[in-house]
């Protein structure tokens, strides 16, 4: 179990699906959700304020998209870990989030899991173990 739990900014415009992700972190218990934010400007300046450990972020946002938000977050902190999510099957969406740095991918169903948790563990070990930063060179 992390030590001390994980933080995380949930980006997600819908009341009842935010509170679902939110209750489905708390209750693992290797999380905690410092801030939601419901639009993609908002996600912006929660990140920046809270530095979260996780950011998890819907592709279809008011004012700002997800895409969007992330390419902000990442101008400001290219080591921010950012995970998307989207209801849409659609490829692109995931062409477009790897162009602005995400390192995680979901569709919005495994949003409503019980292995949320595990999930997001999984992909925050391997941001942790693998972290981005386009300054540097492979």
């Amino acid at each position: 179990m992390p030590d001390p739990p994980l933080r995380v900014v949930v980006a997600e415009d819908d009341d009842r699906f935010a509170e679902l992700i939110r209750s489905l972190l708390h209750d693992d218990g290797r999380f905690v959700v410092v801030a939601r934010a419901a639009n993609g400007d908002e996600a912006v300046a929660l990140v920046e304020e809270h530095r979260p450990d996780i950011v998890l972020m819907d592709i279809v946002m008011p004012v700002r998209d997800g895409i969007e938000a992330t390419r902000q977050i990442h101008a400001r902190d290219p080591r921010q870990h950012v995970v998307v999510y989207t209801g849409s099957d659609m490829y692109a969406d995931v062409l477009r989030a790897e162009s602005v740095g995400v390192e995680g991918y979901l569709h919005k169903e495994a949003l409503r899991s019980p292995a949320l948790a595990e999930t997001l563990l999984v992909l925050h070990a391997n941001h942790e173990h693998h972290p981005s930063d386009p300054d540097e060179e492979d």
